[in-house]
């Protein structure tokens, strides 16, 4: 592995706790894979003995209805892990089904070496608990979201998660395709879009493909705010 490949991981909060000789343990029985956009990295409910890390790309984690569609539950970006929950389930199999979205580059750990590390680590343990629960309360905000707010707001609060923290307009990069925002958010690609040209002809935001300018974002926060529960402005 190489330094840089190294101090990755030793930025990500569940292998710091690791001591050298752990992380040896874990790095060798690490694996490489590289995913060309579109390639499938594991399907829902095959076999599940490890877990992954994305170093590069992007990957969308989602499941598919009875009838065929596909609902984007989480979108997987550079330092993230996934798939960790799946090492203390009974089961043993993928809840959920993986694509790259873009050319990408993941690492894979074997679950029964990590295993053994965090019975010999309480520090690990609890960062692995940590780990999820963040994840555990990330999905409860989102849960909320879909269950109490409108379209509008959804698409709102997601521009303005994207923004930088302390500034007073932003300009936006959409990094992942609109309709896998929209699925991520529980709307239609029609309403996702419909909702961007309602934004831009009120002022709120200028849209130019997937560069979304937006020159108040208090005053785009207001908005949402006061649409919490608005269907209307969704039709318009």
């Amino acid at each position: 592995m190489s330094l840089p490949e190294r101090h990755m991981l030793g930025n990500v909060p569940l292998f710091a706790a690791l001591t050298d000789e752990q992380l040896v343990a874990v790095v060798k029985g690490m694996r490489r894979i590289r995913l060309e956009e579109g390639e499938n990295l594991f399907d829902d409910q095959t076999r599940a003995d490890r877990f992954f890390l994305l170093r590069d790309g992007q990957i969308k984690l989602f499941r598919l209805s009875a009838s065929g569609g596909e609902k984007v539950l989480e979108i997987i970006r550079p330092g993230d892990l996934f798939a960790t929950a799946v090492m203390f389930s009974e089961e043993k199999q993928y809840p959920v089904s993986a694509d790259a979205l873009r050319p990408s580059e993941v690492f894979s750990f074997d679950n029964k070496t990590f295993m053994e590390t965090l019975r010999h680590s309480p520090e690990t343990c609890f960062r692995m608990m940590a780990e999820m629960s963040r994840r555990l309360r990330r999905q409860v905000v989102e849960i909320d979201s879909i269950c109490l707010q409108s379209a509008v707001s959804r698409l709102i609060n997601y521009l303005l998660e994207q923004a930088p923290s302390g500034v007073r307009s932003a300009v936006i990069q959409l990094d992942s395709p609109k309709n896998i925002i929209a699925s991520r958010l529980s709307i239609q690609p029609e309403t996702f879009s419909r909702v961007l040209r309602n934004l831009k002809r009120r002022g709120f935001v200028e849209v130019d493909n997937k560069t979304i300018e937006i020159a108040d974002l208090e005053a785009l926060r207001d908005f949402g705010e006061n649409c919490s529960s608005c269907r209307m402005r969704e039709e318009e």
